[in-house]
């Protein structure tokens, strides 16, 4: 289906080809940094384009591809045989079948998305692009963070309250797919598809601190987007701090499909010993309400961001007509915090995944 979607690329019908094309094209634009080096870019009309819509690409809306993938394996390396030939089957009879894995299905929320030129997640290799906005405000948690006490109306006070949100939305599939109970006949293949790929992808969002504050000040008074809106510059290179936390600062920018899948496991793996399960200590010690437990998790990546992140800024000066200069410590930092975000995520659902996966009727 991938080859076929491909044929309508404008870069050709080589779908093994015009990915690397387009990584080459990057590489080359984002390493651009003198005239010549942009006028070589422009020779080929296919490197102007992308020139043209590189301060487009550099935003998005959730951990890249590469963290949710990550995390979705981390967690099913951690369910028993059983539970992964549960999980397997479910995907397998996926509607859309290059979704029809743990791997892939994490990503699949972002993929549905209608197109917006700010987020990269909408690359070439899909002939259609989606059209389902209405999911959008699932990925985020909007709890306000007013250091200067600004003016805010309602709607950006209770802006994080309710079900419609990250938080709200993975307690609400939770619930659902738990109190199951494996009675006979309930559910089908379409829907806990459907719950299982937004809640894996859901529960990954809600540990990336950016997705889980709006930040106010006098140049903000709608809010920062959780850092969409503040460029930083470190190394020579420029980006929003959000797209440089969803991609643990360009350090994981892997696409599906065009990842390396087998690579991918290797480097989970890497992380599962870099940072084994033992080290979390209370941070794996769920209480029994597994639901409550999700607001604490909220909060917890709340006060990272405000630690690792706003704190390290100069609040009352951000806006988003200026560029803040961020030195090596707080990148360093940031990038730690991150991938021990990333695994932690994983190791979490794992255990939210067995209380589901225990549930499912044997006749589905």
């Amino acid at each position: 289906m991938l080859a076929a979607r491909w044929k309508h690329c404008p870069l050709g019908n080589d779908s093994t080809r015009a990915p690397r094309q387009i990584h080459t094209y990057m590489h080359i634009l984002t390493s651009a940094r003198t005239p010549h080096a942009l006028v070589t870019a422009m020779r080929n009309p296919i490197q102007a384009l992308l020139l043209c819509a590189l301060p487009l690409i550099q935003r998005v809306a959730s951990w890249s591809d590469e963290p949710h993938m990550l995390i979705a394996y981390i967690a099913y390396e951690n369910l028993n045989d059983n539970e992964k030939a549960t999980i397997d089957r479910i995907f397998a009879h996926s509607h859309d079948k290059d979704f029809d894995n743990i791997i892939s299905a994490a990503t699949w929320p972002d993929h549905i998305k209608t197109p917006d030129p700010r987020r990269s997640h909408h690359s070439f290799p899909f002939e259609r692009s989606e059209i389902l906005d209405i999911f959008n405000d699932w990925h985020y948690v909007k709890t306000p963070y007013n250091p200067t006490k600004v003016h805010l109306p309602p709607k950006h006070l209770y802006g994080h309250k309710g079900k419609h949100n990250a938080a709200g939305i993975t307690k609400h599939i939770y619930r659902t797919l738990v109190s199951i109970k494996k009675k006979p006949k309930y559910g089908s293949y379409y829907s806990y598809n459907f719950y299982l790929k937004y809640f894996i992808h859901l529960f990954a969002d809600i540990h990336q601190p950016l997705h889980t504050l709006n930040f106010f000040n006098g140049h903000l008074i709608n809010g920062d987007k959780g850092g969409n809106d503040i460029t930083v510059t470190y190394g020579g290179l420029n980006g929003n701090i959000h797209y440089l936390c969803d991609s643990i600062f360009n350090s994981r920018r892997k696409k599906w499909p065009t990842v390396d899948v087998q690579k991918l496991k290797r480097d989970a793996t890497t992380l599962m010993n870099s940072f084994p399960a033992h080290a979390f200590r209370s941070q794996l010690r769920i209480p029994r309400d597994k639901i409550a437990y999700i607001d604490t998790i909220v909060h917890q990546a709340y006060e990272l961001a405000l630690e690792y992140v706003y704190n390290k800024l100069p609040m009352h000066d951000l806006s988003k007509d200026k560029i803040f200069p961020v030195s090596k410590m707080f990148v360093t930092q940031l990038k730690n915090v991150l991938n021990h975000q990333m695994v932690l995520a994983g190791y979490r659902l794992a255990q939210y995944l067995k209380d589901i996966l225990e549930n499912v009727p044997d006749d589905l």
